[in-house]
């Protein structure tokens, strides 16, 4: 995390992000232009992109293989909702 950005959803600043969907995330927000394709969506499409980069805590293979509680499965996703941070499309597009 570059030391003027601070810190970042639990990274801190100077610290490497060790996760794929965090780094990819942290990409997109800070440095959307070193991705052609991202940055010429329309505004909603990018926020959707984004949206699936967020620590949800939700697996599929959990939920086909009926591995895990709804609550454990859902409550990360359930309190985005439920904050008004995310739209219809952003889920529907984050279960695609």
């Amino acid at each position: 995390v570059e030391e003027q950005h601070g810190s970042w959803c639990g990274f801190k600043a100077g610290e490497v992000i060790d996760d794929h969907d965090a780094a990819l995330g942290y990409v997109l927000q800070h440095y959307p232009d070193l991705l052609p394709s991202f940055v010429g969506l329309p505004a909603a499409a990018q926020k959707s992109i984004r949206f699936t980069q967020c620590k949800m805590e939700y697996n599929m293979g959990w939920l086909v293989q009926a591995e895990a509680p709804p609550g454990a499965l859902l409550s990360t996703l359930r309190r985005t909702v439920q904050s008004g941070n995310a739209s219809q499309q952003d889920i529907a597009f984050y279960f695609v």
